[in-house]
């Protein structure tokens, strides 16, 4: 797969994904568009609404978790050559809170390895000006051939 395809994070060309996530939990959430995809991972940015805010006025941490594995696995599904995969542990360290509505975060996933079955990578949330919010590891299990192309 080739990333002259794929949107880049913030791209104002969504076309066919603009209202659209690439499953329908991430439509949900309001997640739209394609990760941008690279040889050794992938990201996904974010511009946040009111909807992601938690009560103590940042982003919500399931939000942000669901982000990373969602990342991660575009990342490993990309390394598998579009294999479907599963998340089979997920790791999560909250390093600080941040993102307010309106406030654009970036979710990086690279990969560290894996095999036929299994893959491994890692997950970070950064705001627009690169603070660190939280970081993740996880572990992913490769199900059926290639689905779709992202």
């Amino acid at each position: 797969m080739t990333t002259d395809h794929t949107l880049s994070p913030g791209s104002p060309d969504q076309s066919a994904y603009t209202q659209r996530g690439l499953d329908d939990y991430l439509t949900h959430l309001q997640i739209y568009g394609r990760p941008d995809l690279r040889d050794d991972g992938a990201s996904i940015a974010l511009r946040l609404k009111s909807f992601h805010i938690n009560g103590g006025g940042c982003a919500h941490g399931g939000l942000v978790m669901s982000l990373m594995d969602a990342v991660m696995a575009c990342a490993t599904a990309h390394k598998g050559g579009g294999r479907h995969c599963v998340t089979v542990e997920m790791k999560t360290q909250f390093i600080r809170p941040g993102g307010q509505a309106g406030d654009l975060i970036i979710a990086r996933a690279d990969w560290r390895g894996g095999g036929n079955t299994l893959a491994f990578c890692d997950a970070q949330i950064t705001d627009e000006q690169g603070t660190l919010l939280a970081i993740a590891s996880g572990t992913f299990r490769f199900i059926g051939a290639a689905r779709h192309s992202m």
